[in-house]
């Protein structure tokens, strides 16, 4: 008996389970994810089926990880997704990673659960750590033929190759199923064409990257050459093959037409059946078209290719058995000719093809295509232009000849007439004219006469012959309307255009046997008018035809545009248009033609005096009508509703029958609504306007057949009122009207289009038009009195709340605030309860405040927890209220007993890459979480669903920035939760330090890692930063001893050798979180890597800004980078250089220190290098002094900015250059090795001269630029280049035109002017402050200037230099510009701007009077090296500006000279000997030493400019050591010492003209 009991529930259960049905047996869902290919960080949205869909499902989410043992999947729930979600779809972020997802759905309790969908994968390029797929060959297309190759590496010894097939259905499988698997390798080939995914899995159930390979077959393409046959050419066939490869043999085929299988066979050519090495092959001897196709093949058995496509090498010479003919046999074919294509030869069966090349494809053709094929005869038309080649084939195989035909464009004639309106007897000429033009045409001239329907027939004008040459022909005496055409011919056969469009000249004067008539007849005529035209004459049929000139001609029939009704149109025109009429008979005649101008119908404006009436008042109508005219009269209306019509009608004024001739009229004694209107007639009442627009004239009095009545009855109305109109009166029928005035447009509608109309009553609200006039209008045509309704906007108060955060039982202050604000107001106030239903609030009132307050100020006592509030206002009677506030929230951290906030990770801090959990907990089955932020003057409150993903009572989010917000739940039950205040904080980076940064061999590294804020219970991760080229970034590998972290923030690495990087990493205990790798740091050394070694080129103690600097890497590695760490970061070349393989080249402009290292593609870092980029020197010359006085030494002086030891100095002359607008620069003699002193003496210089310096330094020696060209000037000229000046004088006045005019033997100038400011001085030539024009400039300055002028020849001279004053003053001293010559005679004078000269003027030399009398001048006979000195005048108590007058020596030859050389030779000879013995026997005294002398003469350069002046060079060398160190410094270097002595044993006038150069140089520094 027990036993019994106990099977009946068991039976119970069994059939409830069988009624309900296992969803595992019937149901799989479907996985779908979007998707199917990531990129990196991506998030993956996963949808989940269930068929059939029914409700009450939940959702699981689950990884497929593979178990490559089991040939299976195993299925883990995807974080977050252990209770299910309601929604079908989930959402994973910050998926980087090839990953495989599968689902299932349960319902009930016990929850019974479906099947698990099949897994679906989401790819990704990405390689895993521990696994990644590498497919071999690496290319971009692979073949049929090839031997592929998928290799898996990584963490696990078992692997397992799977590929992805999107065909139907798509195909997922091993490579056991198509290809071999060996270890980690699978290897397949394919015979077919297939496009396919394949990625690795792992034993540990990792996946790898996944790769997308497609499989093409090879291909062939045939390329012939020639295309067109010149008899017995030969033809060269061309086959390439895709993949390329030496492995292929060529096979090549004639293609023979097989009309039987409708294709061509492909026959061996001679001596091709084993095919070919190489890809090309030649016939010879080929007369006529021929076809031709290419294979190739490969293997052992050999894999073909498909053929290729046929490609045919044409001939136009017919072959025997087969030749094509086209008819017509013209020279030209054009669309809508018939072509035929004709084959003849060898008995049989033919096919005619095409072949046609367009800019992007070629397409070859039958005739059945595009034409009809019968027998041998192809026949087609072509409606557009075409060129093509088209030959034909026998059924026996053979090509007919070939032949190009195009298809030109249809030339179309179009024909003008000399004029439109002929004056009886008058002449026309016609013109014709063929598009496109060309030569050849006969032109053929025919009269259109009308034939019916409607269309012409064409009859050749009456002459002799009726073709032309010419394209144009006169007709004479014509008297009536005609109609002409043209057409034109060419060729033989001939072929002829169509006939042009018909052209109407056309008459005034009636045919006998055509004549139109116009009713009304009247001179205008317009829109509302009935036009009847009749034709009459001797026909009985007609047709009225009309032209209208518009931008397209338009000829058309009555029939069109009105309606023909036997021998009379009717029509009417809604707008204005001019047209032509006339008539044409069925006999073929035209009538006289008629010129109508329809007109747009004038409609009159109304205008009323005023639109509101005072009672009894009159009302003034103006009737204002376009154009203005005295033949129009007035007619005045009232308008009466007319309510089935749904319009007006209008009924005339009683004393307004006939109208009135004034355009205003005046309505007296008005005391209602009315509405009048106006029109205008004339001709006697013939044609009237329309009707103006209606016109209203309102009033406040009811009428007693007609009223209206608002409700509510208030002084204001807003747009959130039902508003209603009530008509009453004695009418069973009403409408409401409003009336409303906005942007220039007024608008009168129906209650229809506004509101709703109801019998008598018309009920609206939120009306578009906020102001308006509203009446009613009686079915027995009466209007009510007028209302004026301004409806307002719904004030909604704004609801303040004090403090947010309560104390436990503390009072809240809540203040509510309407705009506008007003007494009347009373405020009533709402607990704003969660209302989950309708994702909303309801407004519960206050128990104590359900009557309002007048106060907007109400406080809350003994407030605990989380709540929210609000507010809203009313007034009047009855009462209006506003809209209710937004919701306002106090909030507790205490815990409602109902409802409950947790969050996790229970944290003091949360951070940016943390799910956060907010669960809800209470009494409730339903909650929503909320959000509040506040940012700047712009607060949030919003749901976890516009923010997270809410399931259940839990809702899941993280945020990627920084925030600041308060969270709280709201339950289904009405009940608020403590609110929380939650801080996202950004990732804390940590910051590395090492210590030393340089290594001392096998010196141990000191890691420190610092997080801020610092925090107990932190573990921390130290890395190894291994270089990843294919990233461009670091990747980071645990250190041994760190896989668990170390509770230390330092870590030390011993027996470091080599250049290495490092990195950390910092977490919590037991939780998972953890920071963002630090930015890797750097411990560095000098010492190469076996693997890796850092070259620096030049090899140079100082590198400086513009040196081309060359990093070179070399090591194990064919892949490099090369980086630089300065203060602020670290970089790549490609930054800051250029990287070609292994060498980053780079310049810097500016200083700066960095440290240099190589980094390669197996992971491995150079030694480093500390370079120091150097600012390349400035140079700064001085030359002293910058005139030259005779025989007089030019010191150079080059500074170097920055000043620094062991430069040399290079010494140069810079000779103009005008082809460059510039200077070259020649180094002075001997002077190829430079000096190391910063100065040079330049002795006898006597002609202006520019010169300039650079220095050197290192080996190899670096070279600075040039420094900017100095000049010193010299008043002396040369033969081959002089500067003279217009006016010859050294003062000028501002604003003068001064000439200065360069001579010597050059065809080109520039002059040049020098100028020293007070801060600077600058050097620029005449383009830029004067005109150039050959050797002159002219230039005058507004300014006071002073300058230095010379001039430059295109062969390097440089001229005289000339000092000119340019001043503002109104006085000047007249002086020469140019030295005087010693005994030669100048006179001085003193002038004005207008040049006038002066008398009674005072003269001063050097300050001192000169000379003071009534003279104007000051005279000098016989100049004197005394008189050499400053000039300047006075006149009237002005005193003008002091210029220099130069006096140039004269050298005397002393006819003594002989005797006294003879004298004094001998002495200076014997003196030189004794002072030579003193100096040898002091030095033996002094110690043990050496002396030797070298006099070396220099060799001038060959073609130098400066050969005549003689300059010369000694050089005197002094070594020392022992005891000479007395006078020295004590230096074991030998010093050496130059002096340069010029010009020795020559003339004196040669040593007058000869540079001396003289330079003492130490190499111990003195």
């Amino acid at each position: 008996m027990g036993r019994t009991l106990l099977c009946v529930p068991g039976v119970v259960l069994l059939g409830v389970l069988l009624c309900r049905g296992n969803p595992t047996d019937k149901t799989r869902p479907v996985l779908t994810v979007s998707p199917s290919w990531l990129s990196p960080g991506a998030s993956v949205t996963l949808n989940c089926e269930v068929k059939p869909s029914s409700a009450g499902w939940r959702f699981y989410w689950y990884k497929a990880v593979p178990e490559a043992s089991q040939d299976k999947y195993k299925y883990e729930l995807v974080p977050g997704s252990a209770g299910g979600t309601k929604n079908d779809h989930y959402k994973i972020n910050g998926q980087k990673h090839t990953a495989g997802y599968a689902c299932r759905a349960g319902r009930g309790t016990p929850e019974l659960f479906t099947q698990y969908s099949e897994p679906k994968l989401v790819w990704s390029g990405a390689s895993h750590p521990a696994a990644s797929l590498t497919l071999s060959p690496m290319k971009i297309k692979h073949y049929t033929v090839d031997e592929i190759q998928l290799t898996c590496s990584g963490n696990s010894a078992v692997w397992k190759v799977r590929r992805f097939r999107q065909y139907y259905p798509s195909d997922a499988s091993d490579c056991s199923a198509w290809g071999k698997m060996t270890g980690p390798t699978c290897s397949f080939s394919s015979r077919w064409y297939q496009k396919a995914v394949y990625w690795c899995e792992s034993g540990s159930g990792e996946f790898s990257n996944a790769v997308n390979v497609t499989i093409h077959p090879p291909r062939a393409v045939l390329t012939v050459s020639p295309l067109w046959l010149s008899p017995k050419a030969p033809i060269t066939l061309s086959c390439q093959v895709e993949p390329p490869s030496t492995l292929w043999r060529y096979y090549w085929y004639r293609a023979v037409p097989d009309q039987s299988k409708y294709s061509y066979r492909y026959d061996p050519l001679r001596g091709t059946h084993k095919g070919t090495a190489t890809n090309s092959y030649a016939t010879q001897g080929q007369k006529h078209t021929a076809g031709y196709t290419c294979r190739a093949g490969r293997g052992d058995p050999e894999i073909f290719t498909d053929y290729s496509k046929i490609t045919l090498s044409w001939s136009a010479e017919s072959h025997p058995a087969a030749s094509l003919t086209v008819s017509p046999t013209r020279e030209k074919l054009f669309t809508g000719d018939e072509v035929q294509l004709k084959c003849s030869g060898s008995p049989g069966s033919w096919r005619v093809r095409r072949f046609r090349q367009s800019s992007y494809n070629s397409d070859v053709s039958d005739c059945f295509s595009w034409g009809t094929m019968s027998g041998s005869l192809c026949t087609f038309r072509s409606r557009w232009q075409q060129t093509a080649v088209y030959w034909c084939e026998s059924g026996s195989g053979q090509l007919s000849n070939a032949i190009n035909i195009t298809i030109h464009a249809a030339p179309k004639a179009v024909l003008t007439v000399s004029m439109q309106w002929a004056s009886p007897g008058a002449s026309v000429t016609l013109s014709c004219e063929v598009k496109p033009s060309s030569p050849g045409w006969k032109f053929y001239w025919y009269k259109a006469v009308p034939e019916q329907p409607d269309t012409y027939k064409y009859l050749p004008l009456n002459e002799g012959t009726h073709d032309t040459l010419q394209d144009s022909y006169v007709v004479h005496d014509q008297k009536h309307t005609a109609g002409y055409a043209c057409r034109a011919g060419w060729g033989v056969p001939e072929y002829f255009t169509n006939y042009s469009e018909p052209k109407i000249v056309w008459s005034a004067d009636s045919h006998p046997s055509a004549a139109l008539t116009v009713s009304p007849a009247r001179d205008n005529l317009y829109t509302v008018d009935e036009v009847q035209l009749t034709c009459t004459g001797s026909s009985g049929v007609w047709r009225v035809r009309r032209f209208r000139p518009y931008y397209q001609s338009d000829v058309s029939d009555c029939s069109v545009w009105g309606t023909m009704t036997e021998s009379s149109c009717i029509f009417s025109s809604p707008q204005y248009h001019k047209g032509v009429y006339w008539c044409e008979s069925g006999s073929g005649e035209f009538s006289n033609a008629v010129n109508i101008t329809i007109h747009a119908t004038p409609k009159p404006v109304l205008t009323v005096s005023t639109s509101w009436l005072s009672p009894g008042a009159s009302v003034t109508l103006s009737c204002d009508i376009k154009p203005a005219s005295a033949e129009w009269r007035f007619y005045w209306n009232k308008a009466v509703p007319d309510l089935p019509q749904n319009k007006y009608r209008y009924e005339l004024l009683s004393d307004s029958v006939s109208g009135t001739a004034q355009a205003s009229y005046v309505v007296h004694g008005e005391t209602h609504t009315a509405v009048y209107a106006c029109r205008a007639g004339r001709e006697k009442g013939q044609y009237f306007t329309d009707y103006s627009e209606p016109k209203f004239v309102w009033s406040a009095d009811s009428h007693p057949a007609a009223s209206l009545a608002v409700s509510p009855d208030r002084e204001k109305f807003y747009i959130v009122d039902d508003i209603q109109l009530k008509c009453t009166g004695r009418s069973a029928d009403w409408r409401v009207r409003r009336f409303s005035y906005s942007h220039d447009q007024s608008d009168s509608s129906d209650c229809s289009s506004w509101g709703t109309m109801t019998g008598s009553s018309c009920t609206f609200s939120s009306p578009e038009q906020r102001r308006a006039v509203y009446w009613c209008e009686s079915g027995s045509g009466e209007f009510s009195n007028a209302v004026n309704i301004t409806v307002n906007y719904a004030p909604k108060p704004t609801l303040f709340v004090s403090p947010s955060w309560p104390s436990p039982g503390a009072s809240v202050t809540l203040r509510c605030e309407v705009e506008p604000p007003s007494a009347e107001w009373r405020f009533y106030w709402y607990k704003a309860v969660p209302d989950l239903s309708q994702n909303n609030y309801t407004h519960d009132p206050l128990s104590d405040v359900t009557v309002g307050t007048v106060e907007n100020v109400y406080i809350v006592f003994g407030q605990k927890n989380t709540a929210g509030f609000s507010c809203r206002a009313g007034k009047q009677n009855p009462e209006y209220f506003t809209a209710y506030s937004e919701p306002r929230f106090v909030w507790s951290a205490d815990s409602n007993p109902a409802a409950s906030l947790t969050v996790s990770p229970d944290r003091d801090k949360l951070y940016v890459v943390d799910d956060i959990q907010l669960k809800c907990t209470g009494s409730s089955a339903d909650w929503r979480v909320r959000r509040f932020r506040q940012s700047y003057d712009q607060s949030d409150v919003s749901d976890c669903s516009s923010w997270g993903t809410m399931t259940r009572s839990s809702c899941m989010f993280s945020d990627l920035q920084y925030s600041v917000a308060l969270y709280w739940c709201e339950s289904g039950s009405g009940e608020f939760s403590n609110a929380v205040n939650i801080t996202i904080n950004f990732v804390q980076t940590p910051r590395l330090t090492v210590s030393p940064s340089w290594l001392s061999p096998d010196a141990a590294v000191t890691l420190r890692c610092e997080v801020e804020p610092q925090s107990a219970g932190r573990r921390f991760y130290w890395y190894k930063a291994a270089p990843d080229l294919s990233q461009i970034k670091f990747k980071y590998d645990l250190l041994p001893d760190s896989v668990d972290g170390t509770v230390e923030n330092s870590f030390v690495i011993h027996e470091q050798k080599h250049t290495a990087g490092y990195a950390c990493i910092a977490g919590w205990e037991n939780v998972e979180y953890s920071t963002n790798y630090s930015e890797p740091q750097f411990v560095w050394s000098a010492d190469a890597h076996p693997a890796a070694s850092l070259t620096v080129s030049p090899v140079r103690e100082k590198l400086f800004t513009f040196d081309e600097v060359h990093l070179s890497c070399t090591g194990s590695s064919a892949e490099w980078r090369v980086k630089r760490l300065t203060e602020s970061s670290y970089s790549d070349c490609s930054i800051w250089g250029i990287m070609i393989g292994s060498l980053c080249s780079f310049s810097s402009r500016w200083f700066h220190k960095a440290v240099y290292w190589c980094e390669s593609g197996s992971g491995e870092f150079s030694n480093a290098v500390n370079i120091t980029i150097h600012l390349a020197p400035m140079l700064h010359l001085t030359v002293s002094p910058s005139w030259l006085s005779h025989g007089a030494s030019v010191n150079l002086n080059c500074e170097v900015d920055p000043p620094s030891e062991g430069y040399r100095f290079y010494w140069y002359e810079a000779v103009p250059d005008l082809s460059r607008n510039g200077y070259r620069y020649e180094l002075l003699p001997d002077n190829v090795n430079g000096t190391r002193q910063d100065s040079l003496v330049i002795h006898g210089q006597r002609h202006t001269a520019g010169y300039a310096c650079r220095v050197g330094y290192g080996n190899p020696e670096f070279l600075s630029r040039y420094s900017e060209p100095k000049f010193v000037c010299s008043p002396v000229s040369r033969p081959a280049a002089s500067l003279s000046v217009s006016p010859d004088r050294e003062q000028h006045f501002t604003s003068e035109s001064v000439t200065l005019n360069c001579g010597g033997n050059s065809t080109e100038w520039r002059v040049m002017v020098t100028s020293e400011l007070s801060f600077s001085s600058y050097t620029d030539s005449c383009s830029t402050w004067g005109a150039m024009n050959g050797s002159l400039c002219t230039f005058s300055s507004p300014q006071y200037s002073k300058a230095t002028l010379w001039c430059e020849s295109e062969s390097g001279e440089l001229s005289n230099a000339v000092n000119l004053t340019v001043q503002d003053e109104d006085l000047l001293l007249v002086s020469p510009v140019h030295p005087v010559t010693e005994g030669a005679s100048v006179t001085l004078s003193c002038i004005t701007r207008e040049e006038n000269k002066l008398s009674n003027v005072t003269f001063y030399h050097n300050n001192k009077l000169r000379q003071n009398d009534d003279r104007g001048e000051l005279n000098i006979s016989a100049v004197s090296q005394s008189d050499e000195g400053f000039y300047k005048c006075e006149h009237s108590g002005k005193v003008s500006s002091q210029s220099w007058v130069a006096v140039e020596a004269v050298l005397k030859q002393s006819s003594s000279s002989f005797p006294v050389m003879w004298a004094v030779g001998p002495v200076c000879g014997i003196v030189l000997v004794v002072l030579l013995l003193l100096l040898i026997r002091f030095i033996r005294f002094k110690g043990t030493s050496y002396f030797y002398d070298l006099v070396r003469p220099t060799k001038e350069p060959e073609n130098d400019p400066k050969k005549g002046q003689s300059i010369s060079y000694s050089l005197l060398n002094f070594k020392n050591t022992g005891n000479m160190r007395c006078y020295l410094e004590p230096d074991d270097s030998p010093v050496n010492y130059d002096l340069r002595v010029g010009a020795a044993g020559r003339s004196s006038s040669a040593a007058a003209n000869a540079a001396v150069y003289s330079e003492v140089k130490s190499d111990s520094g003195y």
